[in-house]
C-alpha cells in the first residue's frame, strides 16, 4: 500500500492509497500514523476517500494512534475525512464514530483544528 503524508495548515494529512485496510495492510499504516505522532504532530487527519473495507486490525491502528495522540506531545486529536458508505456503517456499528470526528473532506477537518483553537 502506498502511504501519502502531507502538511496542511499545521495538521498532518495520512493518506492510505488502497481500497483495503486489513491485517495485511494495517501495520503499514499503524506505522506512518506513529511515526508522524513520534516526530511531533499534534492534529492528525487520515484521508479514507480511497478505502471501502476496513477489518478490525485497520480499526485497531487508528484505536493505537489516537491512544498516543492523547499521551504524546502534551495530546492532539485524529480525525476521519472523506468515508465511504461502508466505512460510516462499520465506525456506527461498533461506536467507533463516537470516538472518531469525521468530516467530509480534508479541509473540513483541518479546519476543525483551527476552530478548536479559539
Amino acid at each position: 500500500m502506498t502511504i501519502d503524508v502531507a502538511r496542511l495548515d499545521g495538521v498532518t494529512v495520512i493518506t492510505p492509497r488502497s481500497e483495503r485496510i486489513d491485517f495485511e495492510s494495517a501495520p503499514e499504516l499503524r506505522g506512518a500514523l506513529l511515526d508522524a505522532i513520534e516526530k511531533g504532530t499534534h492534529n492528525l487527519v487520515v484521508d479514507l476517500g480511497c478505502v471501502g473495507f476496513i477489518d478490525s486490525s485497520g480499526l485497531g491502528a487508528f484505536v493505537s494512534a489516537f491512544k498516543a495522540l492523547k499521551t504524546r506531545n502534551g495530546g492532539g486529536d485524529l480525525r476521519l475525512a472523506n468515508l465511504q458508505p461502508p466505512v460510516v456503517e462499520l465506525l456506527e456499528i461498533i461506536r467507533l464514530n463516537r470516538v472518531f470526528l469525521t468530516y467530509p473532506s480534508v479541509d473540513a477537518a483541518a479546519d476543525s483544528f483551527l476552530a478548536t483553537r479559539h
